[in-house]
C-alpha cells in the first residue's frame, strides 16, 4: 500500500517526528532486550568451604559490575519519555534487578559472619559452653548449606534470582547470626573479666583457648601477649 502525501514542509515535519520518536522507541526496546540478554550466560560460582560452598569473589564483583551497569541504564530509560510504550515492562525489569541488589549485599553480609563463626562452633567446647547460640547458629548454617546447594546445583543467574523467598531466608540468617555474635563477644567479655590477662588477646586468639579447653598447652603460643617476660611454661 502506497501513500502520498503532499510535499508540504508541515507533513514533513509530521513524518520526521513520528520517525524520531519510533526510532528512540526502538532504542529503548532494544536497550530493555540486550539487559536481558547479557544475564542468560551469567551464572553465580561458587568455591568449596569445609563441608558446603560460598560465592566466589571475583565473579561477584562482575555480576555486581553488571547489576549496577543495568540499573543505571533501566532508571534512566523509565525516566525517558520514549519509554510509555512499553513502561509496565521496564518497572517490572527494575523490581528484578533492585530485589537481587539488596538479596546479593545481605547474602555477602551473612557469608562474611558464617565464615567467621563456622570454625567457632565447630569446637565441642563451645557449643557445650554456649549452647543457646551455638543452637542457632545450627539453624543458620543448615539453611546456609540448603540454599548453596541450590545454587551449585543450578548457578544460573535467572535461576538463582527466583529462588523462593530467597530474602527471607537471608534476613533471618542475618538477624540470628547478629544475635550469635552477640552472645559471643558477652561471653568473651565475661571470660575477661574472670581472668584480665585475657583482655591482652584478640577474640580469634582467646577463642583459639577456649575452644581447646582439654588442651592446656593451647595457651603456650599466647604467654608473651598475657605476661610479660614470660615465653613458656
Amino acid at each position: 500500500m502506497k501513500i502520498f502525501i503532499q510535499d508540504e514542509p508541515a507533513n514533513r515535519a509530521f513524518l520526521e517526528e513520528i520517525a524520531d520518536t519510533a526510532t528512540k522507541e526502538f532504542s529503548n526496546e532494544k536497550t530493555l532486550a540486550t539487559m536481558k540478554k547479557d544475564w542468560e550466560p551469567i551464572e553465580f560460582l561458587t568455591k568449596e568451604m569445609r563441608s558446603t560452598y560460598i560465592l566466589e569473589g571475583e565473579n561477584i564483583e562482575l555480576i555486581q559490575q553488571t547489576l549496577d551497569d543495568h540499573m543505571i541504564k533501566t532508571q534512566t530509560m523509565k525516566g525517558s519519555p520514549f519509554a510509555k510504550v512499553f513502561i509496565d515492562e521496564i518497572v517490572q525489569w527494575e523490581k528484578l534487578l533492585m530485589k537481587l541488589q539488596e538479596n546479593l549485599e545481605m547474602w555477602l553480609k551473612v557469608q562474611v559472619v558464617w565464615m567467621y563463626l563456622e570454625p567457632v562452633f565447630s569446637s565441642e567446647d563451645i557449643m557445650k559452653q554456649m549452647p543457646l547460640e551455638g543452637t542457632k547458629f545450627r539453624e543458620v548454617d543448615k539453611s546456609w548449606k540448603k540454599l548453596m546447594d541450590k545454587v551449585v546445583n543450578n548457578p544460573s543467574a535467572y535461576t538463582v534470582m527466583e529462588i523462593e523467598e530467597l530474602g527471607q531466608v537471608l534476613n533471618e540468617a542475618h538477624a540470628k547470626l547478629e544475635e550469635v555474635q552477640k552472645g559471643l563477644n558477652d561471653y568473651l567479655e565475661a571470660k575477661r573479666g574472670l581472668f584480665p590477662r585475657f583482655y591482652f588477646l584478640s577474640n580469634d586468639e582467646l577463642l583459639e583457648i577456649l575452644s581447646e579447653t582439654k588442651d592446656p598447652l593451647k595457651v603456650q603460643p599466647h604467654l608473651k601477649k598475657c605476661f610479660e617476660g614470660i615465653a613458656e611454661l
